[in-house]
This record gives structure tokens, sequence and C-alpha cells, in this order.
């Protein structure tokens, strides 16, 4: 791979005043570069199916308004992909936006992946838009968020396993900012039948492609790098003021209850001390919304040459959602990672 693709997933920063060098390794703020309906991401070892795919060509595609003052049209302004997308104006509330009925289209124990484009209509702000899906009156999933701009689309992708209870399901597109107008476009679902008895890997992201692969922040205010080193792309964390900050994946659709699964990430530091203690910890939410930590694994010697990777095994207590934490003891640390890996030993 030549250049270096990326986009900032959270925090401002303008274009080229980001660029910094950490012991000679050079990382750029993420951007993406899409030039078509598909976006790549992590790998995932199990038979997939695309179900839904709007480009919006000819019209909302069953796309509706969220809020009784929302405009939702198609527009050939602006296009990720193709000639046309979906406009979004008119809203007054964050939740207020566009939105898919997709009750009938999921099955029980089926993990689903969705991808979006998105972009802001010109002269807004930088604003935070939100993949979000309703389950019923009172419960919602988040799928994905990330800081976008009116300059260029940004991916929105995430993943939702089914339980088969939601009494119905919609699928939205959200922003923080209540005034904000957008586009959005190329949306999709693809299903993956995971065999929960199957052994060996069954996720794996290497950001080879550029983008952060459902990586998320965890904390505020911090940024998201990607970077290239010798043949690698890697992702960077930076900006970190608790221990409690780092990088986060969503691994609730890939995790049966009662079986145990070994995860495992490389990492090394990017500024800060010399050394520190680096770990993976699994954050579990239970649909009471009771939330628990447990540490899968850790390295005291962690430094900024040379990888080190983590490893270790974790039995998943029951249903809930769970969510992979790689974290730095030191508040003031940052540090890279490559190379996660989720196996059924």
């Amino acid at each position: 791979m030549t250049g270096v693709q990326a986009v900032r997933l959270q925090g401002m920063c303008e274009r080229g005043n980001c660029m910094k060098s950490y012991s000679g390794k050079i990382v750029f703020p993420i951007v993406f570069l899409l030039c078509a309906a598909v976006i790549p991401g992590a790998t995932v070892y199990g038979q997939s199916v695309e179900i839904v795919s709007t480009d919006f060509e000819k019209g909302t595609q069953k796309w509706e308004r969220r809020g009784q003052a929302v405009s939702v049209r198609g527009t050939d302004k602006e296009a990720a992909g193709g000639k046309k997308s979906l406009h979004v104006k008119g809203r007054t509330e964050f939740w207020q936006g566009a939105q898919l009925n997709i009750t009938r289209l999921l099955k029980r124990g089926v993990s689903y992946k969705f991808r979006v484009s998105v972009k802001l209509e010109k002269g807004y702000p930088p604003a935070l838009i939100k993949m979000t899906l309703q389950k019923g009156d009172n419960a919602f999933y988040s799928l994905s968020s990330a800081t976008v701009t009116d300059t260029e689309w940004t991916p929105l992708t995430g993943t939702y396993r089914s339980d088969g209870n939601e009494p119905f399901v919609l699928s939205f597109i959200e922003s923080d900012d209540p005034r904000v107008a957008f586009y959005i476009d190329d949306f999709s679902i693809e299903g993956f039948d995971i065999d929960p008895d199957k052994k060996g890997t069954i996720l794996k992201t290497d950001f080879q492609d550029g983008t952060p692969q459902n990586w998320l922040i965890h904390g505020e205010g911090l940024q998201v790098f990607s970077g290239q080193i010798g043949d690698n792309v890697v992702l960077k964390v930076d900006g970190r003021k608790e221990s409690s900050d780092g990088l986060a994946l969503d691994v609730t659709p890939y995790l049966f209850p009662g079986k145990t699964y070994r995860m495992s990430v490389s990492t090394f530091l990017g500024g800060g001390p010399p050394t520190d203690t680096m770990r993976i910890r699994v954050r579990r939410t239970t649909s009471d919304g009771d939330v628990s930590y447990k540490e899968v694994a850790s390295a005291d010697d962690v430094k900024e040459t040379g990888w080190t990777k983590l490893s270790g095994e974790y039995e998943v207590p029951g249903d809930g959602s769970y969510l992979v934490i790689v974290e730095a003891k030191g508040s003031k640390t940052s540090f890279f990672i490559d190379d996660f890996e989720l196996v059924v030993p």
C-alpha cells in the first residue's frame, strides 16, 4: 500500500496541521476516500449476504422523515456514489433525521453489519452524526458515530445481532446538533450467519483498507489517526486524559453466552512515558443497564519501539452488549494498535 488514507473519527483539527512524527513514523489524521457504494471493513469469518442496499438513485427508497417538520428528499446536488443522495433538513431536535423500518428483515441470532456514508450540507460547521437503532418504544442501540464535515463523505459502520424479541426496529441517522442538515448515501445491511459452534478466528481487524473497521473512541476529546508503518496501516489514539480512555470495538454480534473466546491485539506507545502498562478489558452492559468490566490481558513493559502482543481469554457470562477496550495505565499515554483477533479456541 502506498500513501495513507485516513479520517478523523472525533476531535477537531484542520487538514495538514495534524500530521505528527513519532520516532520516525509519520501519522496522518484519518480521511476516508469513497469511490463506490461498498466500504471495506473488518474480516468476518462466516457466510454473508447483503439484505438491504439503498443508493437513492430512484428516490427515497422507503426512507422516511423522523420528526414532523423534517424534510427527506432525493437530490442530485451531492452523491458519494452514483449521481444522487438523500437530503435531510428541517431538524429541530437531536433525535430527528431520516429512518428506515427494517423490522421484517432481521432474524434471530443473525449478526448484521450496517454501512452508510454521510456529509453535511454546505455551510454547516463539523457535527457529530450518529447511526442508531430503535428497538421498540424506548430501547435504543448505538451503531456508530463520527464527526462529519461539509467537505467530504464520511462512512459510518456498525454491527448488531438480533435477539428476535424486538417489537419493531428502525434504523435512523441523527445528530447531536439539532440544527444541522445533512446528506446520506449508499446505505446497506449485510447479514452474517455466524455459527456459535465454529472454531478458529471469527473476527479480525488490520486497518489495511485505511478505515477504523468499526473501532471507536472510548473517552472524551480523543483523536484517532491512521498511519502507515512499513507495509502495515495502524491506528493511533491521542489526547487521553483518563486511564480508561482508549479505543473500543463492539463485539456483541460475535459472542454467545457460555462460550470462551481468545482476544489479542498488538500495540506500542506513541508518546508520553517511555514505558507503560497496556491492557484489554471487556465492558459488559446488561439489558437492565448494569455495567461491569473484566480485564482480559495486560503487559507491564510496553515501549515506544517494537510491538507488544496482548492476549487473553474471556468467558461470556450471559446476554448483554460487549465492548472490547484497549487502554493504557498512564492517563497521558498515546498508543498504536494493529491486528486485533477474536478467536474461538
